[in-house]
């Protein structure tokens, strides 16, 4: 059964519905924020954990201390 699951993971074509969504926010490289958020398959149960954009009213978490951005730093 094992295999058969694993094996139909392979196979699925995902439909990807967001389970969490994060506080932290940060800018990618031209400055378009982006949320942390986990997403799970519907057909297959698969987990993962992506950068989505997001709108740029919801930068306004940032004043109300609801999220905070994520700062990179160079080492």
């Amino acid at each position: 059964m094992r295999i058969l699951n694993r094996l139909f993971r392979r196979c699925c074509n995902h439909t990807w519905q967001v389970t969490e969504r994060s506080n932290i926010l940060q800018q990618d490289s031209m400055g378009y924020p982006l949320r942390l958020v986990n997403i799970k398959c519907t057909k297959c149960g698969a987990c993962d954990q992506i950068w989505l954009d997001v709108a740029e009213k919801e930068l306004k978490e940032l004043d109300t201390k609801e999220s905070f951005l994520l700062d990179w730093k160079n080492v």
